[in-house]
């Protein structure tokens, strides 16, 4: 009977822990956003192409991660509407490299992709074929580019089941291998769960 109810306090614990952090990931992605908007508005794009891309790599859904892809599409396509078209090159590529990196059991974001992927293939086009190149050739490389790029790239399932899993696994059984050392019961179970979730956290994440 004290082991059925164990189960949900264990259960809100792991839950607990998986919130709290979520939060420290928003939390990090929240102050990189608010750092490229300060890039932003005293013109260093370098800044703020550098704190957005940090704010892509702290991802969770919804998030000020998804925000700041959104912001570095925008100003990925004012570069270059402003004829900077190195710095526009760096910006939409980061939103769709993050983007596509930030992918587990979806792909967050498909209609930032989409955008960012026609006006990235046309700045690959120009970088290829130089500032000499007509605009028949431009516009014939731009759409090889686009081919490529629009090729749909889909999620892993089975590794982003195995890395989200893996890393339940090996939280909770952390936790319950902490209070079992302290009190004294069998912990070589928990310990062998928690090396189990922690490998297949990290092969889940190696392939997706």
């Amino acid at each position: 009977m004290e082991r059925r109810k164990s189960w949900p306090f264990w259960v809100i614990l792991i839950a607990a822990v998986a919130a709290g952090l979520a939060g420290l990931v928003e939390f990090r992605a929240r102050g990189e956003l608010s750092l490229a908007r300060e890039a932003v508005r005293r013109q260093e794009v370098s800044g703020a192409l550098r704190h957005y891309a940090r704010a892509l790599s702290w991802y969770v859904p919804w998030g000020s991660a998804e925000t700041a892809a959104a912001e570095l599409l925008e100003l990925g396509l004012r570069l270059k509407a402003e004829g900077r078209y190195e710095p526009a090159f760096l910006a939409l590529s980061r939103t769709r490299a993050g983007l596509y990196g930030a992918r587990s059991l979806y792909t967050p974001r498909p209609d930032l992709i989409a955008r960012a992927e026609p006006p990235l293939a046309e700045l690959m086009a120009r970088r290829k074929l130089g500032p000499e190149a007509s605009a028949s050739d431009l516009q014939v490389q731009s759409r090889r580019y686009l081919d490529l790029l629009a090729r749909p790239a889909k999620p892993n399932l089975a590794p982003g089941l195995a890395a989200a899993g893996g890393f339940l696994l090996w939280v909770g059984s952390a936790l319950v291998f902490v209070v079992r050392f302290s009190r004294g019961g069998r912990r070589l179970p928990w310990l062998l769960l928690w090396a189990a979730g922690f490998a297949l956290w990290l092969w889940g994440l190696w392939l997706t």
